[in-house]
């Protein structure tokens, strides 16, 4: 084997790495910093939504507030998908004051 071709060998090696392992895990990385973001926007909105309405009853009021303001920060989510997320921040909400008051 010439040093040629153990450069090619190692060339080949460092490029199947790279493909097979490296990206995939940058994508999952970034996907998962994507989901997190928009979890945050969720429950920021939801949190907005809150403070807004605080008279009971308003929840009709306080969804369309929250979706809205995700429509205008240009989440592109289907509408069930956001559905969840709001009422996934709204139950993580309700359990937190719930606590607050015991």
């Amino acid at each position: 084997m010439t040093i040629n071709n153990i450069f090619y060998v190692i060339l080949s090696i460092i490029s199947v790495l790279i493909t097979g392992v490296l990206i995939p895990y940058l994508k999952n990385k970034n996907a998962q910093n994507k989901t997190e973001n928009i979890l945050n926007s969720v429950e920021i909105a939801v949190k907005a939504a809150e403070q807004i309405y605080k008279e009971s009853g308003k929840g009709e009021l306080k969804k369309e507030y929250v979706l809205r303001r995700l429509q205008e920060m240009g989440l592109k989510l289907s509408e069930k998908e956001l559905d969840d997320m709001i009422e996934a921040s709204v139950l993580e909400l309700n359990k937190w004051k719930k606590e607050l008051k015991n």
